[in-house]
């Protein structure tokens, strides 16, 4: 028997996370608005969602439920050797994510302008087209290479060398997780299987959440015993 067989792998470290900061994140937005509608709606919609670079260039108009403020996330769209390639999700599963008031307006705004640019272009948006295209009619999506080359070319300019597109995602987590949201309404809005691996990912945050916990609970603690009589 090899003796190697009951042995367990060694665990793989987590990558170090380093997402960037809602000031940070701010100016790269604000740049990407003056330069480029298109690229900020598309960059508000990754923020706002945590949703995988994929999953947001592979949107439909049909995804976007304005009445109900809903997102809809059902395909991926990657490169290939062929070509880009349009699949089913990471993990092969559809979820619904909430939109804010001010993603719907940008959503709707960029709707708008690409009614706009079709109707100058002397076509009609297609039936299912694509919320992010360069086509006039929307056939086409974007390339995903494309928008982290242009979104990295934005942080540089702002002076934010190591942000990564991917690094939205760890921007959407973090933040939710500091502010208190629960960890199964995390990973359900960034995609994930389970919680579990919200928590691999994220533990050295959840730490920072928990001693945040502590603090509140000596604050109730600390309270009962000042109003509470013998």
């Amino acid at each position: 028997m090899n003796p190697a067989a009951s042995t367990s792998p060694p665990r793989v470290p987590q990558p170090e996370i380093k997402p960037p900061s809602s000031e940070a994140l701010g100016r790269v937005l604000r740049r990407a608005a003056d330069e480029s509608p298109e690229l900020a709606c598309y960059l508000l919609v990754a923020a706002a969602t945590g949703a995988r670079r994929s999953a947001v260039v592979a949107l439909r108009w049909r995804n976007v439920a304005f009445d109900q403020g809903v997102l809809s996330i059902e395909r991926g769209m990657v490169f290939g050797p062929d070509g880009l390639v349009e699949k089913d999700t990471k993990t092969h599963a559809v979820r619904r994510v909430a939109l804010d008031a001010g993603t719907l307006a940008a959503l709707d705004a960029h709707r708008a302008a690409m009614e706009a640019r079709a109707e100058i272009c002397g076509v009609s948006l297609v039936e299912d087209a694509f919320v992010f295209s360069n086509s006039p009619d929307g056939s086409e999506p974007w390339f995903p290479d494309s928008v982290s080359r242009s979104f990295k070319r934005l942080c540089v300019l702002e002076g934010l060398h190591d942000v990564r597109l991917h690094d939205l995602r760890h921007f959407v987590a973090t933040q939710l997780l500091g502010a208190g949201v629960d960890v199964r309404t995390v990973a359900g809005r960034l995609g994930h299987r389970n919680a579990a691996t919200t928590l691999n990912v994220y533990a050295h945050f959840l730490e920072q959440t928990d001693r945040a916990a502590a603090d509140i609970i000596e604050q109730v603690i600390a309270g009962g015993r000042e109003g509470g009589g013998r």
